[in-house]
């Protein structure tokens, strides 16, 4: 009986330690080819090279099957009780290279405050959860297992405390852990680590840290360029938290951090959320905050699942009668909107759709002259022929290849006349028979041909006014000097003497 009683008290320990757990799955694993060069795995009858310098700890799998081992300079490797090297095992005909090496890369530290570093099994981290409950707490057992290289940088790192460390299957006292740092072991699993002190908890804290405000700093030097803008005015930042998120924030002091008060708050919010159907649009974290200066928190961050449209806002002031507590605070952000459209944007698209209109507008004036309201637009506007620059002597000359279909024999070389309402420009040509440069135009037939016809019957009645001039027959001289305007041939006779025949 006794002994099943010990049994369900260290299942009832197993299971909330298990709740409370930070894992560290290592990086590339041994057994993954993004561990080794060209992606290529040591074969039995490979030779495994490590880099020169190898700055960190690399736990060896249990079973081994390589050709031999080339070690760095500097560097360290774990091996466990029960692992197993086997060195010229039999050749793998699926298994072969030609140069008989395989080349590990080099291995790259993770910080310890970087919260990408650490995974919790389980639950699942949400976008708005704070950044310092991502890494591990104070009283929180720590995990590190796997065959990747074990590198952890402490940077900004004063105080290493939490609960348990397990590393590689064995568990690691506070004493033992002061003592592995301070070693040449110690300095490759662990950087920047001369003035850390260690300190482990087992359940005495309100909260994730013992002191969370003096950790912000070191933890969203990590994270900072990581966060995203938030799409709201007056964004809010929960305790804890390095970003600003788009959402309410409610938080109660409490003297008692206890998990019965926290679950008795977290279903009192849930029951109002699945009254209201909104547990697919609302999400919610309650946790407990605590702080030696301004005291322990039961904070509760409420925001939108997606696209925040202020429905969380909107759910808090509907039941603000249920959080008028005594030293409650509620924070809330703004309207959202779109932090990429800034002011100049919008001054450009406006101008942009003004610039379009005008130039329509111009396009149909130019080519609707008879509409009573585009009528009123200037007509140098939107006829580039009438464009002139007087103060620098220049003129804009029309494109002579139009020049056919105006009306220049109709209006005269006149603007009245024309129905387009310009100046005549003739088209110049040149004549190789005369030798002469003219003028030359195309009478459209499309325009009036009114001014046309009345010039030529003014021609016509003047010709007709003109006397006729009576002639007489041509003298005899110049009949003599026509005929003898005759070919001429030219023979030749004889070598001596040359002969014209006329």
């Amino acid at each position: 009986m006794c002994l099943h009683w010990r049994w369900l008290i260290w299942a009832l320990v197993w299971l909330q330690v298990a709740l409370a757990t930070k894992w560290y799955g290592g990086g590339m694993d041994f057994n993954d080819p993004s561990a080794w060069l060209d992606d290529h795995l040591p074969c039995a009858q490979d030779l495994v090279v490590f880099p020169e310098y190898y700055p960190a700890l690399l736990p060896l799998p249990e079973d081994i099957s390589i050709d031999g081992l080339v070690f760095p300079r500097e560097g360290a490797i774990l091996l466990a009780e029960e692992s197993t090297i086997t060195f010229g095992s039999d050749k793998q005909p699926s298994c072969e290279s030609e140069e008989k090496k395989a080349y590990l890369k080099p291995p790259k530290s993770s910080k310890w405050f970087d919260p990408g570093t650490w995974t919790d099994k389980s639950k699942k981290f949400s976008t708005f959860t704070p950044e310092l409950e991502r890494i591990p707490c104070d009283d929180e057992q720590v995990i590190i297992k796997g065959h990747g290289p074990l590198s952890f940088d402490l940077e900004n790192v004063q105080y290493l405390r939490l609960g348990q460390l397990i590393l590689a299957g064995s568990s690691i006292s506070k004493t033992y852990l002061e003592q592995l740092i301070s070693r040449d072991l110690g300095q490759f699993l662990f950087y920047n680590a001369e003035y850390v002190q260690v300190e482990y908890y087992r359940g005495e804290l309100c909260g994730c840290h013992k002191d969370f405000e003096r950790l912000l700093e070191p933890v969203c030097h990590n994270v900072q360029e990581q966060c995203e803008t938030p799409h709201c005015l007056s964004p809010v930042r929960p305790l804890g938290s390095c970003c600003l998120i788009c959402g309410a924030i409610l938080s109660t002091p409490t003297s008692h951090c206890t998990e019965g008060t926290r679950k008795e708050f977290v279903a009192q919010i849930s029951n109002l959320i699945s009254q209201e159907s909104l547990k697919d649009q609302i999400g919610l974290h309650v946790d407990f905050v605590g702080s030696q200066q301004f005291g322990n928190f039961l904070q509760a961050v409420i925001t939108d699942r997606h696209k925040y449209s202020e429905r969380s806002l909107e759910f808090l002031q509907q039941n603000e009668h249920n959080w008028n507590k005594t030293g409650t605070t509620l924070k809330v952000s703004g309207r959202p909107y779109n932090p990429n459209v800034s002011f100049s944007s919008i001054v450009l698209i406006l101008f942009c759709m003004a610039l379009v209109g005008l130039v329509s507008v111009v396009i149909l004036a130019h080519f609707m002259p008879e509409n009573p309201y585009l009528n009123r637009i200037p007509q140098w506007i939107h006829d580039p022929r009438r464009w002139r620059w007087r103060h620098l002597g220049l003129r804009l000359r029309r494109n002579l290849l139009f020049n056919r279909f105006d009306n220049v024999g109709a209006g005269g070389g006149s603007s009245e006349g024309g129905a387009s309402g310009v100046d005549r420009l003739g088209i110049m040509a040149y004549d190789p028979e005369s030798g002469e440069v003219r003028e030359r135009a195309f009478d459209n037939p499309m325009f009036e041909q009114r001014g046309a016809l009345e010039e030529a019957a003014k021609e016509s009645q003047e010709q007709e006014e003109i006397p006729k001039m009576e002639t007489g027959d041509l003298d005899a001289t110049s009949v003599v000097d026509e005929q003898e305007l005759t070919e001429i041939n030219l023979e030749v006779c004889g070598v001596d003497t040359d002969e014209e025949t006329i």
